[in-house]
């Protein structure tokens, strides 16, 4: 399987094999969203699997 980490504004963050990592990652960008600062701020967060969305933080710039 391959994984990525797409964040809004930034794109890829990560591209990898490895599970793990990917949920680490998204948990990073996700607590960087919530928290309103920089880059990632209010941005959404996806892992990507093979292609298809499995995970997704909706960012404040995103949210109705």
């Amino acid at each position: 399987m391959k994984y990525q980490v797409i964040v809004g504004n930034i794109g890829t963050v990560l591209d990898t094999d490895n599970r793990t990592e990917v949920d680490s990652v998204f948990e990073t960008y996700k607590a960087q969203s919530e928290s309103g600062l920089g880059r990632a701020g209010g941005e959404s967060v996806t892992i990507m699997e093979d292609g298809e969305p499995v995970k997704e933080h909706v960012g404040s710039n995103d949210a109705d």
